[in-house]
């Protein structure tokens, strides 16, 4: 059994790896994967630093507060090992994203989000074969409903704005919202070109009531008194929150399952510094980037499926 496990988890690595090896535009950045790429299990952290453009989240190009990004960093990590996919196991994982402060520019408002591909293994695609995109929606899975150009190319309201994600546009991220799993904006609040409220640390001049994405659940798309800035209709995460400070974005998410996810991250500027918010030297900025995970015990949600179990009863009993 352990050497079954161990000749999958070199699969998996070896399909990180050839995600690194192809090519891209001078428009669009690889996920900067490697087949030494940690998988995240207890006590196990994933740890990178580097430079990302200042406006590269949001804001991209001279039509600033739509919110596209353009040359972002990315990052394939994998939550669990074979054993864990294969069970289901959940694990509370927390990921942050700071400013490196020993950089004379160090990025001033880190800003990332998360999509996962489920419990198949990221590889890059796109509809133009460029890899990882531009136009993207921060709070959308892939063929979610945007309308916005996606990946440079036209407008689809069939494969909206994170069309290219998904299996619509060549990608594998998981179609339709539950492919997007969270994001933490430590910049200005803004309205994207979607029309998605995109929470910050401040209010911006676009959003001046900072008023967050999704936070509702899902019979709830937009509601600005239950911020979380995570998807709490997917399946694959079951809750969290970001903590925002000056140079600093941190996303915990709880009882996020077993498999693999990517992270886009890079400067948040909305505002083109109209706010005086400060986003930092032009060009690319310095970052650290951890991504630590701790399995949830099993007792834990035996313990929250009888309390459903037992609720249940307790309302037929009423009825």
């Amino acid at each position: 059994m352990q050497r079954t496990n161990i000749k999958l988890q070199k699969a998996v690595l070896a399909a990180l790896g050839i995600s690194a090896a192809l090519a891209y535009s001078s428009q669009a950045v690889a996920a900067p994967s490697s087949p030494n790429l940690p998988i995240l299990t207890a006590g196990i952290t994933d740890t990178v630093t580097g430079n990302a453009p200042v406006r590269a989240w949001a804001d991209y190009g001279t039509n600033y507060n739509y919110g596209w990004t353009h040359t972002a960093a990315f990052r394939i990590f994998q939550v669990g090992d074979a054993a864990d996919l294969l069970a289901g196991t959940r694990f509370d994982v927390s990921v942050n994203l700071k400013a490196d402060t020993s950089s004379a520019t160090p990025m001033n408002s880190p800003a990332f989000s998360i999509w996962t591909s489920g419990t198949t293994p990221l590889v890059v695609g796109s509809a133009d074969g460029v890899g990882y995109g531009h136009a993207w929606s921060q709070v959308r899975g892939s063929v979610d409903g945007g309308v916005a150009t996606y990946n440079g190319g036209p407008s689809s309201a069939t494969l909206g704005s994170n069309g290219w994600m998904g299996a619509g546009g060549g990608g594998n991220i998981l179609d339709g919202h539950n492919g997007w799993i969270g994001y933490a904006n430590a910049g200005y609040s803004f309205i994207n070109g979607d029309g998605d409220y995109i929470q910050g640390q401040f209010a911006g001049s676009t959003n001046p009531t900072n008023i967050g994405q999704y936070g509702g659940g899902a019979s709830d798309p937009l509601n600005g008194t239950a911020i979380t800035n995570v998807n709490s209709s997917s399946p694959w995460v079951n809750g969290g929150s970001a903590t925002l400070s000056t140079g600093e974005a941190l996303l915990n998410l709880s009882g996020l399952k077993a498999g693999y996810y990517l992270i886009g991250y890079a400067g948040s500027c909305p505002d083109v510094d109209a706010n005086g918010q400060g986003c930092g030297t032009p060009g690319a900025n310095a970052y650290n980037l951890t991504i630590a995970a701790v399995p949830v015990p099993g007792a834990v949600w035996l313990f929250g499926t009888a309390m459903a179990g037992f609720l249940g009863l307790r309302r037929n009993k009423k009825a």
